[in-house]
């Protein structure tokens, strides 16, 4: 579904927060490797061309493989569970956790080590048209009692717990927001992943 289309008839009130939780989302398959992707939200134009998509991925094999759409990049954040490298047609880095890594390709590749602590490790990945100017997308720790700015399409928690405009936000769930207005939040300093429309935000 897209954003887009849901802003159809908006009234002055704007569109409260919609929660999603991760759990909820059914599980695809990776293109390689065993482990899964399940999609949080995409925005589409509307004739339905891709703008972005945000997806969790655990990893469970040693090497997994994801293939996004023709003519797409990424961004791919470290969330939790073992370490994981990823590696594109012309590199590899270790991705640390709450860090964001591009990739300039379709394709990603995951390595991770053969001797490893148990368990998935989980990431975010954020995939957008390359040949349009890419949504903002940010990490930050907020201060209690501040607000988002107009132009926030989607937020996840990644540590604490948020409440925006009255609707709770804890770790595995995301809040889709109305952007086209802006969102009073109540935190006791929550890490906070957004992301927003392009150009939307202020200079840091």
């Amino acid at each position: 579904m897209s954003i887009a289309a849901e802003e159809d008839g908006v009234d002055a009130d704007g569109v409260p927060p919609r929660s999603i939780r991760f759990a909820d989302l059914p599980r695809q398959s990776l293109d390689q490797g065993r482990g899964s992707a399940r999609e949080v939200w995409a925005d589409l134009d509307p004739d339905l061309t891709l703008r972005w998509q945000l997806r969790v991925l655990e990893i469970k094999d040693s090497t997994g493989l994801l293939v996004g759409p023709a003519g797409t990049h990424h961004f791919v954040v470290g969330l939790a569970g073992p370490q994981v490298a990823v590696r594109n047609t012309e590199s590899s880095r270790v991705l640390r956790r709450d860090h964001v890594m591009p990739v300039l390709s379709a394709t990603v590749y995951f390595e991770r080590p053969k001797l490893r602590p148990p368990g998935a490790s989980s990431l975010i990945v954020l995939t957008f048209a390359a040949g349009t100017e890419p949504p903002e997308f940010a990490i930050r720790t907020t201060p209690p009692d501040t607000a988002l700015a107009a132009g926030t399409q989607l937020l996840l928690t990644l540590r604490g717990t948020v409440r925006v405009d009255g609707v709770e936000a804890a770790p595995g769930t995301a809040l889709l927001l109305d952007p086209n207005r802006s969102h009073p939040l109540q935190a006791a300093s929550a890490q906070l992943l957004t992301v927003h429309r392009p150009g939307s935000q202020p200079e840091p």
